[in-house]
């Protein structure tokens, strides 16, 4: 049976930093999900995810609106992991991309 570790959980602002332990030394797969809205109509808004300062990828999402909380399409990204130590970080993947105590973030390790 698979194993799920809740790494973030939590309401906005980004940027978000959690620091999580893994027990074991294999691949694994990351959860990420969450809102974020833009100021201006037409932008590619959303997510971009970095595991111990390195750029993994983004969720994002196209906003037609403008000052619209948007659900990003939650990804699954694949990652390698080692024991010990490790930090997730969440941050506007561009520059058009808004996010304050109205969006809320999950990051799941799932092994």
């Amino acid at each position: 049976m698979a194993q799920v570790q809740v790494v973030i959980n939590q309401v906005g602002p980004l940027p978000i930093t959690q620091t999580f332990t893994s027990e074991i030394d294999m691949e694994a797969m990351l959860f990420v999900s969450g809102s974020v809205w833009s100021n201006d109509a037409n932008q590619m808004i959303g997510i971009e995810v970095l595991l111990d300062g390195e750029a993994l990828g983004a969720a994002e999402i196209f906003s037609n609106g403008a000052t619209t909380h948007r659900a990003v399409v939650p990804q699954y990204i694949p990652i390698n992991l080692t024991i010990g130590d490790h930090t997730i970080t969440l941050q506007a993947s561009t520059g058009e991309t808004v996010s304050d105590y109205n969006d809320f973030y999950r990051v799941l390790v799932h092994l």
